[in-house]
């Protein structure tokens, strides 16, 4: 081999190597630059979040009350992980109050499971909610979701015919009336508009949606809640243009 061509190809390889080396460190800057703020009163638990946390990537900031949390406020914060029982008072009133017109998204952290509770804080503006004792893994899980999502522009308010879902608010109106949900049919509402057009089979649904107390849900819940979905958005039920089944499959989400 001329030597020429031989250093002509262990330049293109060395170039080779730093684009691919720069790409790396380019995929690793951007998580290291995601901020997490972990508001939690027990210190164990912020230390165990935190340092799960700090293994996936993320920068952690940590605060054990609600003033604690408002003066870390200078930093921008890409994720807000807030408990709601603080020693200064309720997380909600902090998402009420402080976080109010901030672009953040925000998981409440709590061990109030009642489907009451849940609704409050989705129409409060939370993104998710996960309720104590919980899987350290579906916790970073859930993370990487709600960080995925927040990077999308075109997921804030969706309309078909006569429906209108706010995903901020979690509301929904059919032809102008209100129609009350549960905390699982907002999450199943939002799957299938999320994968609009696409087969989503049974499998993958139960894989996505967990019940209040972070189990997976039952073969036969998921019929019982698509079928009242169903009931209160389409205009026959029996006969579905929007939900529409994919026999032996699963299910399709398509608009009129």
């Amino acid at each position: 081999m001329k030597i020429e061509n031989f250093q002509s190809q262990v330049c293109v390889c060395a170039a080779s190597t730093n684009l691919i080396c720069a790409k790396s460190r380019a995929e690793m800057g951007e998580k290291m630059e995601r901020h997490i703020l972990v508001v939690e009163d027990d210190r164990t638990l912020n230390e165990g979040i935190a340092f799960a946390l700090e293994k996936e990537g993320y920068i952690v900031h940590k605060a054990r009350s609600l003033g604690e949390a408002e003066k870390k406020l200078g930093q921008k914060m890409d994720l807000i992980l807030l408990d709601i029982n603080l020693p200064d008072g309720d997380g909600r009133d902090f998402l009420k109050n402080i976080l109010v017109g901030q672009k953040v998204p925000v998981l409440f952290l709590t061990a109030r499971d009642s489907e009451e509770d849940m609704l409050k804080g989705f129409r409060m503006g939370c993104d998710d909610y996960i309720t104590k004792p919980f899987s350290m893994a579906v916790l970073v899980m859930k993370i990487g979701a709600v960080l995925k999502r927040s990077k999308e522009t075109s997921r804030k308010i969706y309309t078909n015919g006569g429906l209108v879902y706010d995903f901020e608010n979690k509301t929904l109106k059919n032809r102008g009336r209100e129609i009350e949900l549960t905390a699982l049919e907002i999450k199943l509402l939002e799957i299938f508009l999320d994968h609009r057009g696409i087969v989503l089979t049974r499998e993958r649904l139960l894989d996505r949606i967990w019940d209040m107390q972070e189990k997976y849900v039952e073969d036969r819940t998921l019929n019982v809640n698509i079928h009242r979905l169903r009931e209160k958005i389409e205009d026959d039920s029996e006969k579905p243009n929007h939900i529409r089944t994919v026999f032996g499959i699963g299910y399709k989400w398509e608009d009129e």
